[in-house]
């Protein structure tokens, strides 16, 4: 595991399948990071509040190592998880933030329903500003946009 020195940008957080507590240990560095870079209390509680689902999905549904990154880009302080699964994670995710409360007739439906609710937290807190994005080869970042102006997500790493 690192995390970073005060009011680092970039490779803030690394951790692994062993990692006990990794979603707490997430919140406690991204909490360190963004105090260190002066923002609200407010900001600080919903950026690491938001940042908990996409670093527990990625331990429980993705393989490791995993990464959190916060890079700030016009105006904006953004935060990636990285993990090493892919494709991008179309289906399951896609009726997460669905505003509709429609009841599924599919099993998979009900288990969206009952499990996607992690998912409209983030885009309730990120207020839409979120999603998935292949990155470096082999590699896909969930990234949630935490403070700052509205605008395209900038990432914190280059694509291949």
């Amino acid at each position: 595991m690192i995390s970073a020195p005060s009011a680092a940008l970039g490779l803030v957080y690394r951790w692994t399948d062993r990692t006990p507590n990794s979603t707490g240990k997430a919140r406690a560095v991204l909490r360190r990071v963004l105090k260190d870079l002066g923002l609200s209390g407010d900001l600080i509680s919903d950026g690491a509040l938001a940042v908990s689902e996409p670093v527990a999905n990625a331990h429980e549904h993705a393989c490791g190592p995993y990464e959190m990154h916060v890079c700030s880009a016009a105006g904006r302080y953004i935060c990636e998880i990285y993990d090493r699964d892919l494709p991008l994670p179309a289906g399951f995710y896609s009726g997460a933030t669905s505003p509709s409360d429609v009841e599924p007739a599919e099993e998979r439906g009900r288990v969206l329903v009952e499990r996607g609710r992690g998912l409209r937290m983030v885009n309730e807190l990120a207020q839409g500003q979120w999603g998935f994005r292949v990155a470096e080869r082999g590699t896909k970042a969930a990234w949630i946009v935490l403070a700052g102006l509205g605008g395209a997500p900038v990432p914190c790493k280059d694509s291949d």
